[in-house]
């Protein structure tokens, strides 16, 4: 089986969400989706890391790290 690899913007929108488990964060992601239908490029990143959360485990899930991507959000907004 290939390892399912993380794109950056994939990782940067999950990590706007609950990260306690992949189930959290693949529902909430998957809820904004709709909301994302007006930007092709946004749209695609979301359900592509919608896709991805799907396809990992939870103990994967539990092995990623999440805090770079907010550390960065909260940097840019300052």
């Amino acid at each position: 089986m290939r390892k399912v690899v993380f794109e950056e913007d994939e990782m940067r929108v999950i990590s706007m969400f609950d990260t306690e488990s992949r189930e959290a964060a693949l529902h909430a992601v998957e809820e904004v989706i709709p909301m994302t239908r007006g930007d092709e490029e946004l749209s695609a990143v979301v359900i592509s890391a919608a896709e991805k959360l799907k396809q990992i485990s939870d103990a994967e899930f539990a092995e990623m790290d999440f805090e770079v991507y907010r550390l960065e959000e909260e940097v840019e907004s300052e």
